[in-house]
């Protein structure tokens, strides 16, 4: 394997980021405050990175209107 090809952990991992930012530009929050929410709801160990294989097909849109109703339907039921 070249050095400069992704292994599956990165590709997820960069997948994670991209929807924290993607988010966080659509709430108009920062990056950190929206990490912070997502690690504290546990959203992307319990949904974003397990469900990979289904949401990288998703538009990006879709992607993060999903994580935004998840982090308020599981906030309101914290």
């Amino acid at each position: 394997m070249d050095k400069t090809t992704l292994n599956q952990v990165q590709i997820r991992l960069a997948f994670v980021a991209t929807c924290i930012e993607a988010t966080a530009r659509t709430l108009g929050q920062s990056y950190q405050e929206v990490y912070a929410r997502l690690k504290r709801l546990d959203v992307i160990e319990n949904y974003i990175y397990p469900h990979y294989n289904v949401l990288h097909t998703e538009s990006r849109e879709n992607v993060v209107q999903d994580i935004i109703g998840l982090m308020n339907e599981w906030e309101a039921k914290a």
